[in-house]
């Protein structure tokens, strides 16, 4: 078995997701966990990642912590010692000998603080050798846990980001005794950061897979060609909602799957201006949850803090019905059990294992009330309830993006300032020590969140990028430098999307299911119009007919003509044996003989007057897109064939059975492609039908009458003999 290494939750979850129940498949697991389980400290266990800052905040005891301008106060310092832990993380996962580093051109103050960094990490390392801990920024040695390792005969490596040289030891060890192949991406953008990981030899742009070991190449692909993009700015940033809305509408317009269709925010705030106008219209989940912190679990926990430590009234009020009890608590142990008690079945789900992990901690956590509420807040504020509102679009931040491909993709707030979103950990490394110990500069951070977007661009089809353009607002400069446009104002062309959405909706509801209809196509209006039944076991339900399209003699009419006139041909007779011979491709005997007896003649007639349309036919205007708003509704149509005069259909099936079909679909052309229609009707002598065309707008009209008279009740027919061949009458229950 090989084990495969992905970068992210959902790029795994996407990857298992690909396969059926039958088939047998790799392991798989993320970077972070192979990298854990790969390596063994004796007779040490990890650090919970919380509790570092406890034992943090133990190591800085007796130093002089004010002259790094942080101060020593329990709560402030715990958020600010994210940037000592960030120096931790860069420095020692990087291997770095800041001993041998030479200051010369540094700031006066920076050997003190560099001589304070060093004595906290001194006291830190010995804390936690005390405790039995062992943090990835103090390990000496390890060894590799070929346990674990050995069950595989192979790893394949995915490597979307950096990898630190802590990281590239550990690989290079596992390496000795099982092959490891490593895929990347080289791009303009992240060349430095690949030199730095594998070295020189990859400056050719493209898709890698190497060997770790050796370095030599496996597999090399060119990159694939960036997506069509769209950019459009707004001048405020609530509009932006209104684009992404109408964007999603669009995209599905246009036949992309919602399941294909991801909303990049750089700035996952955004989420909750999205949220604001929740619709079911929206079809969108949120890929980083609901935040904890809007459950009433966390509200009690912040509330009883900010009283214990302020005395503000409003805090107060949100748990004066469980402050009495809450003072009786003497330990860390019984404050655990009491809040237990205040969770719901919902909350229970994602803190169970946090309040576990939590008990096992209690030993190391020696605070007050106080610090130990802080503890928790800090431990609680950055969980969430998972992909709420189960729609199938996705919203994510461009991380969680990583590794995967989409066909419609929708980014919002490109702005300076948001995008590229560097946290700021250079609050000790200024870019000049950064280039003497090989660390990362911020520009190679920077390139790296560049091409994150790039290779986002490069892995979808269609992209629309907005930002906000204002006095206190510009594009990101990646704008440029990804070689992107400006783009357009769309404030006006948005503006009514939030007003239409907001209005109330007609829906139908049928066994117990709410559902509206929206977007209609010719075929689904006439079905909804016949028997709202028919409509809810065909596209609500989505129950298919038995017939296979692909067996169908029109989809092989469609697609055999759509080919031959690409080709080309110089007589009616060429195009009729062109014709013929697509269509009987790969056919046995007993269906060429078939289609000769039923179809030969009828098709050769059509040829002969289709010839001079079809040889002289030029797609003079390219439609993208074939909906039309009406009222509440999308009105959809596909043609078969469209020049500057004619929308063509091409009909196999017979004309007296499908008048009515035939006559809503002409209004459908008319319309939204504002053309008369030309319905060939193969099968019957009238081939050439150019009557009872409309004018787009006695079109408008007569579908405007028709849709006003939709009853919103999932009845059966009024006429049985619609029943008589409806293939879903054995559902129905007729």
């Amino acid at each position: 078995m090989n084990l495969k290494v992905l970068t992210t939750s959902r790029e795994i979850r996407e990857y298992l997701n690909s396969f059926d129940s039958t088939q047998i498949i790799d392991k798989v697991m993320s970077i972070g966990e192979f990298l854990d389980k790969s390596i063994i400290v004796d007779g040490k266990k990890f650090i919970d990642d919380n509790l570092r800052k406890v034992y943090l905040y133990k190591a800085i005891k007796d130093v002089d912590i004010e002259k790094l301008g942080i101060n020593r106060e329990f709560m402030s310092f715990f958020k600010s010692s994210d940037f000592i832990l960030g120096f931790f993380n860069e420095v020692y996962l990087e291997r770095v000998n800041l001993d041998e580093v030479d200051l010369a051109d540094t700031y006066i103050e920076y050997n003190d603080h560099l001589a304070i960094l060093k004595e906290i990490y001194k006291n830190y390392k010995k804390l936690l050798e005390d405790d039995g801990f062992i943090d990835k920024i103090v390990i000496d040695d390890f060894r590799i846990n070929k346990n674990f390792l050995s069950q595989f005969e192979k790893i394949e490596l995915e490597v979307l980001g950096y990898l630190t040289k802590f990281d590239l030891e550990i690989l290079k060890r596992i390496s000795e005794f099982i092959n490891i192949e490593v895929s990347f991406r080289v791009t303009q953008y992240n060349q430095n950061l690949i030199k730095k990981m594998f070295g020189d030899s990859f400056d050719k742009e493209g898709d890698y897979i190497i060997d770790f070991a050796s370095k030599n190449v496996l597999d090399f692909k060119d990159l694939p060609k960036k997506g069509e993009i769209e950019i459009s700015y707004f001048s405020d940033r609530i509009n932006q909602v209104n684009f992404i809305i109408a964007s999603i509408e669009e995209f599905i317009n246009e036949g992309l799957r919602p399941e294909r269709i991801a909303v990049i925010l750089p700035d996952e705030e955004f989420g909750e201006y999205l949220k604001l106008f929740k619709d079911k219209e929206f079809n969108i989940n949120f890929a980083f949850g609901d935040s904890f912190r809007k459950s009433n679990f966390f509200i009690k926990l912040k509330a009883l803090f900010e009283y214990i430590t302020t005395k503000d009234k409003v805090a107060y009020e949100k748990i004066k019905d469980i402050y009495e009890e809450f003072e009786k608590l003497n330990n860390n142990k019984e404050i655990l059990e009491f809040l237990k008690n205040l969770l719901s079945n919902k909350e229970k789900i994602i803190v169970d294992e946090e309040f576990y992990k939590i008990e096992k901690l209690l030993p190391y956590i020696q605070e007050d009330k106080e610090k130990f509420l802080h503890f928790l807040i800090e431990r609680f504020k950055n969980l969430s309830f998972d992909d709420v509102d189960g729609g199938k679009v996705t919203a994510m931040g461009v991380l969680e993006s990583r590794g995967l491909n989409f066909d419609g993709v929708i980014v919002v707030d490109f702005n300076e300032g948001v995008v590229p979103n560097i946290s700021d950990t250079d609050y000790f490394l200024n870019n000049s020590i950064r280039k003497k110990t090989s660390l990362p500069t911020r520009e190679d951070k920077e390139s790296l969140q560049k091409n994150y977007y790039y290779n986002l661009f490069l892995n979808s089809k269609k992209i629309k990028i907005a930002y906000i353009k204002n006095e206190e607002n510009n594009p990101s400069r990646f704008l440029y430098e990804l070689g992107l446009n400006e783009g357009e104002n769309r404030d006006f062309y948005y503006s009514e999307v939030l007003y239409r959405f907001s209005n109330p909706k007609k829906r139908f509801s049928y066994d117990g299911r709410e559902f509206e209809v929206k977007n209609l196509t010719p075929t689904s209006f006439y079905d909804l119009l016949v028997c709202k039944r028919r409509y809810y076991f065909k596209y609500i339900l989505q129950i298919k007919n038995e017939i296979e399209e692909k067996d169908n003699f029109g989809t092989i009419f469609h697609n055999s003509i759509e080919k031959v006139i690409k080709e080309g041909f110089n007589s009616s007779d060429e195009y009729f044996e062109k014709l013929m011979r697509e269509i009987l491709k790969e056919k046995d005997k007993k269906e060429i003989f078939e289609i000769r007896s039923k179809w030969e003649d009828k098709i050769k007639k059509f040829c002969e007057i289709d010839y001079i349309r079809a040889k002289n036919y030029k797609k003079v205007e390219k439609f993208d897109k074939y909906g039309k708003k009406l009222g509440d509704f999308i009105l959809n149509a596909r043609f078969d064939r469209i020049d500057e005069e004619f929308v063509y259909d091409y009909k196999t099936g017979s004309k007296e059975n499908n008048i009515d079909k035939d006559t809503l679909q002409r209004l459908f052309y008319n319309y939204i492609f504002e053309k008369p229609a030309i319905f060939y009707y193969i099968k019957e002598d009238n081939i050439e039908d150019k009557e009872n065309n409309l004018s787009p707008q006695e079109a408008k009209k007569e579908l405007e009458k028709r849709l006003k008279n939709i009853e919103f009740k999932v009845e059966m027919t009024d006429d049985i003999k619609n029943c008589k061949y409806c293939e879903y009458r054995f559902v129905c229950g007729v």
